[in-house]
């Protein structure tokens, strides 16, 4: 169970000042970004069409964290600085469990996991908010979390909720979030995005301009090149010692199968992910026939294992 503490205040942004409550959330969000025990911030959208109900989320590391947030003056100031752009001057803050806050169903869920740059934080913060405003205003957005590393030079982690695959796929390819990613380039080493609903989960990330991952005949290809000569070499030195054992055939099946699965997930898959990203990933500025010439490598790559393997195992 979680014992982090968070905060939910709930607030009905006045009409015609989404540019100024968005400013406000930039600044809101780099301050309390500073302060003791605080790891992520989330906001939810109106969840009506026209609806002006915001939701933002604050999660601290501990109770005392919160309270200490709670209690300070550069709170006081924030929520004074954003009362006008508030329906009736109100700002209502309740407590909540997170794991209520952060899990829903029936939607689908976009993990970006992003390197900034030395001393770039900052500049990393305020465009979040701007591309986290910019995406809420797409139908079927749900919220964003936001969780800084937990140590210095360590990964930021971003996690994007909407409805339906359709809906993300139309954020990802909308004209403002290419925008805004051209813009991240000066502060943001690389990122690493994952669907947690796709095909092949965890073996293939997806491109981060586009949002979507190879088709999975290229990734199957890329399976295949390299669990055949794992299970090749499983048959030569592994099965007969097992069956010496005298191993039920189930059992010597599920041991191989083990080795191979783990030998694909951590060794041959990010090897071949790294190797053949300028095939799995095609964009607007990729040559004309690089997917062909892809195959053609593959499966030249395909007979040289058949070779090697035909002559080092004899049978």
């Amino acid at each position: 169970m979680s014992t982090h503490a968070v905060l939910v205040a709930t607030v009905k942004v006045r009409h015609g000042t989404d540019a100024e409550f968005a400013a406000w959330k930039t600044h809101h969000d780099l301050v309390v970004g500073k302060f003791p025990g605080f790891i992520s911030s989330d906001i939810i959208p109106p969840t009506q069409a026209g609806g002006n109900e915001w939701t933002i989320i604050l999660n601290f590391g501990a109770q005392a964290e919160l309270d200490a947030w709670e209690r300070s003056p550069e709170r006081a100031d924030l929520i004074a600085e954003g009362l006008p752009l508030f329906e009736g001057g109100n700002f209502g803050e309740v407590a909540r469990p997170v794991d209520e806050l952060v899990k829903k169903d029936g939607n689908v869920t976009e993990v970006i996991f992003s390197k900034v740059k030395p001393g770039m934080e900052d500049a990393y913060r305020e465009w979040s908010v701007r591309i986290q405003a910019a995406q809420a205003k797409h139908p079927g957005y749900q919220g964003m979390y936001l969780q800084p590393p937990e140590e210095k030079g360590g990964l930021w982690t971003t996690i994007i909720r909407f409805e339906t695959a359709a809906h993300l796929e139309g954020w990802m390819a909308a004209p403002e979030r290419k925008e805004l990613l051209r813009e991240s380039k000066s502060f943001i080493e690389h990122e690493q995005l994952t669907r947690l609903a796709t095909s092949f989960p965890g073996w293939v990330p997806v491109n981060p301009e586009t949002g979507k991952g190879p088709p999975d005949w290229k990734t199957a290809m890329l399976v295949l090149l390299g669990l055949f000569p794992v299970v090749m070499l499983e048959m030569k030195f592994l099965s007969p010692p097992l069956t010496a054992l005298g191993l039920h055939a189930s059992v010597a099946t599920f041991i191989g199968n083990c080795l191979s699965v783990a030998a694909t997930s951590f060794i041959t898959m990010p090897l071949f992910v790294r190797w053949f990203g300028w095939w799995l990933f095609l964009n607007d500025e990729s040559p004309r026939g690089t997917t062909p010439r892809g195959v053609l490598v593959l499966i030249v790559l395909f007979v040289l294992e058949i070779a090697a393997l035909w002559k080092l195992l004899p049978w």
